[in-house]
């Protein structure tokens, strides 16, 4: 049969029954089942542990801020607090001013001391030509003359007159003081004699010899003096007083400090 035979209105059903069919809507496909990736669960737990790192490190840098801010807080306090005692400090001297009576105006009844060096080389003592020392008895201070050619200790003395005392030898002098023209008479117990010589030769003549305490520098001891009238000192030291103790500054004077009274001045030599 041609289409041309057909109805119009058969032609036309028929076409539209054929649109319908093509138009239908077509079933879903199947949804495909999700795959495992082991390098994304991977990921995932290194990001979870970072995130907890994260958050711990967050709370150590919590509590050092809330250490900080408590440290600052108490610089401030302690700097406050210095700045009260320096104000305090500042205005103490008038307030002690006003407790304090005013000083009396006076000299002072002691000077200090004046500290003059002692000479020592090695474990010697140094001494020049002259020196000043301290005689005792009678406590006086005396020009000596430091002669290495004299072999024993020499005391100028005047009036020298020898006696007897409960079976004793004794001897009474006169000594001159450096700073004083008046005799001072002394007596003491003869412990020997000896034969000085003089120099037009002869036999010499017999002197006594007797103790006497001596200080020169750091040196304070008891020493045999030979009492003679003829000395251009008033006290001759000789090799029995240099022995193991001074050395001579040839052309030097008054190396040693000045003669001062011993510090146990009450201690007095044995007659």
């Amino acid at each position: 049969m041609r289409i041309g035979s057909l109805q119009p209105e058969l032609v036309v059903v028929t076409l539209l029954a054929a649109l319908a069919l093509g138009c239908a809507p077509l079933a879903p496909a199947p949804a495909a089942e999700p795959v495992a990736d082991p390098s994304l669960d991977a990921l995932k737990e290194e990001v979870a542990r970072l995130n907890a790192e994260l958050a711990n490190v967050n709370t150590v840098l919590a509590g050092v801020r809330t250490e900080q801010q408590s440290v600052a807080t108490g610089l401030e306090v302690q700097t406050h607090a210095i700045g009260r005692v320096e104000s305090a400090v500042t205005t103490l001297p008038e307030s002690l001013k006003r407790l304090c009576p005013a000083p009396q105006s006076g000299e002072a009844r002691c000077k200090p001391a004046e500290i003059q060096r002692v000479m020592i080389s090695g474990s010697k003592m140094v001494v020049g030509d002259v020196e000043q020392v301290w005689i005792d008895p009678p406590g006086v201070p005396l020009n000596a003359r430091i002669d290495t050619t004299a072999a024993n200790n020499a005391l100028l003395a005047e009036e020298i007159v020898e006696f007897e005392r409960d079976g004793r030898a004794w001897v009474r002098f006169v000594l001159h003081g450096s700073d004083s023209d008046e005799p001072i008479p002394l007596e003491r117990r003869v412990s020997r004699h000896v034969r000085t010589v003089q120099s037009g030769g002869g036999e010499g003549i017999k002197r006594p010899v007797v103790r006497m305490r001596l200080k020169l520098g750091d040196v304070q001891d008891t020493f045999w003096f030979v009492l003679t009238d003829r000395a251009d000192h008033a006290v001759i030291l000789g090799r029995s007083f240099l022995k193991d103790i001074a050395l001579v500054e040839v052309g030097a004077r008054y190396v040693q400090p000045r003669a001062q009274a011993p510090a146990n001045e009450g201690d007095k030599p044995t007659p």
